[in-house]
């Protein structure tokens, strides 16, 4: 499905450049770990971290995505270990890493065999990053009007997936947020910028809409004319990571290594008391 949006990648909202360098000094790297992309595509992700790591794997079900990783890093003298798969089909000696990192896709490996995977793949002490650009952060009108066009072209049920929030996603885990990275800029941008981007958004692509494809550059094309008139404009953007840790081992003697604990969970001190009856009567984050 998303190899089909292959050659307008470019076009869709970006990982900012200083975002990889903000990562890598936030966890922080130290340029001997391993990295694993998991969803890697054509390699926005792996590619960007490629500065701060030592080695690079890339994991994606569609082979013309690992065949376009493997090119792009072949031109830049990277060397890659490509691997075509579901996560949740993987090995799980598949290998262990000081870095997993998941952008633009967690949405589409919340299984519990993916969760197993991440845990068995992930080195003592190592960090995931789940990270994704943020469409239009300063609430611009011309983006909405854009995405209101494209709305009406829009097949699949991609938007209901993409609503799982990375927190969600480890919901009921070991794995605790522990950092957040956000990076902000501004790029110029096109109208055929949009009309690129459009079809490089799988839920609209050219082989998602068929014929539809050209009503929908030709409406794109009708409705943003007016906030291109004096030429190209600048759009502002957001790349918003999220690093989660395993949680530390909890000590029952211990309140700061319990983490966060529901009003109606047991106590870890070892009471047997519910939590809001015991410890949580003076907590405040309870």
């Amino acid at each position: 499905m998303w190899s089909e949006t292959i050659g307008y990648r470019e076009y869709r909202h970006p990982y900012l450049p200083g975002f990889f360098r903000a990562v890598a000094q936030a966890i922080p790297l130290a340029g001997t770990e391993d990295l694993l992309d998991l969803g890697c595509g054509v390699g926005e992700v792996a590619l960007g971290f490629a500065p701060f790591v030592a080695s690079l794997t890339g994991m994606d079900l569609e082979q013309p995505m690992l065949d376009a990783l493997g090119n792009r890093a072949l031109a830049m003298g990277i060397n890659t270990r490509l691997i075509r798969s579901r996560v949740e089909d993987a090995p799980a000696d598949l290998g262990r890493f000081d870095l997993i990192t998941m952008g633009r896709a967690h949405w589409f490996m919340h299984t519990p065999t993916s969760l197993v995977r991440l845990d068995q793949w992930l080195m003592p002490g190592g960090a995931i990053l789940v990270c994704l650009p943020v469409p239009n952060p300063d609430h611009a009108e011309w983006h909405r009007v854009y995405e209101g066009t494209r709305d009406k072209w829009v097949r699949g049920n991609l938007r209901e997936m993409t609503r799982l929030t990375a927190d969600q996603f480890f919901q009921g885990t070991d794995f605790v947020k522990v950092k957040q990275v956000i990076v902000q800029g501004e790029k110029q941008l096109e109208l055929e910028h949009l009309v690129y981007r459009a079809l490089g958004t799988a839920n609209t692509s050219r082989a998602m809409l068929g014929a539809e494809a050209d009503e929908m550059i030709a409406a794109i094309r009708a409705a943003m004319t007016p906030y291109f008139h004096s030429g190209p404009i600048m759009e502002k953007h957001l790349t918003l990571g999220s690093i989660y840790r395993r949680r530390p081992a909890c000590n029952p003697q211990d309140p700061t290594s319990w983490g966060k604990v529901g009003r109606n969970e047991t106590c870890p001190c070892g009471s047997g008391k519910k939590f809001k009856h015991c410890h949580g009567r003076y907590a405040k984050s309870c």
